[in-house]
């Protein structure tokens, strides 16, 4: 089965390389695709020298789920393992266990988490907001409204869980990533995460999440480590 990486990126030259070199390095990643989308920092050039294939958006669109859509339109692949750039510590063998599950049968989706130390016992049954994980293209094609921001994986996730489907998660140990804080300054990244945080808790209650979903999603969950 042919899998592609495919990874959102925007203003992400300090990172970028190291994770095209894990995502090449995956052993069962045919292709790693950057989606560039709009970067003034050379993010495309880095990402290019290090070995990935980059499709650009010259004028950003300042959505994530729009670069994802770029960089899925780029690719045949069956499967697609979505990356964030900005990951510090990712390795080759970090993408192989968030793979196993997928490609042996055992999860429809499987994501990996970041290192969050004591809290991960935690995080590993929330909903994943985790931009780490594989899907078969047809999840990817079954959400129909792209959300603009960082709302996409909410919208993955309830494709899987509406549909009873089995997700696998892991903590990719030793894994986290450049913060708001390190992108914005302190102040404005504070500001920044907060309201991330608050949309994603507000989303149920807009309607745009429905409450059952959760309950679903934990009727499926396989934690993997």
């Amino acid at each position: 089965m042919a899998i592609d990486v495919v990874i959102p990126a925007r203003n992400e030259a300090t990172t970028i390389a190291g994770v095209v070199a894990a995502a090449r390095g995956c052993r069962f990643a045919r292709e790693v695709i950057v989606a560039d989308d709009g970067s003034t920092d050379g993010t495309g050039d880095v990402a290019l020298a290090a070995g990935a294939k980059v499709v650009r958006r010259e004028t950003a669109c300042g959505s994530k789920a729009g670069a994802m859509d770029l960089g899925v339109a780029a690719t045949d692949a069956e499967a697609i393992l979505f990356c964030d750039a900005d990951l510090v510590g990712l390795t080759a063998t970090h993408l192989d266990d968030i793979c196993r599950p997928y490609l042996e049968g055992r999860a429809t989706m499987s994501v990996g988490w970041f290192d969050y130390g004591m809290l991960n016992p935690l995080v590993r049954r929330l909903p994943p907001t985790s931009g780490e994980r594989v899907v078969p293209r047809w999840v990817w094609d079954s959400v129909h409204v792209r959300p603009s921001g960082y709302s996409i994986e909410i919208m993955i996730n309830e494709v899987i869980a509406e549909g009873r489907l089995p997700t696998s998660v892991r903590i990719m140990a030793g894994v986290t990533h450049r913060t708001k804080r390190h992108k914005l300054g302190r102040r404005k990244g504070y500001r920044e995460t907060w309201r991330m945080f608050w949309h994603l808790i507000g989303l149920p209650t807009r309607g745009v999440v429905r409450w059952r979903t959760q309950w679903f999603y934990l009727r499926g969950l396989t934690v993997e480590g």
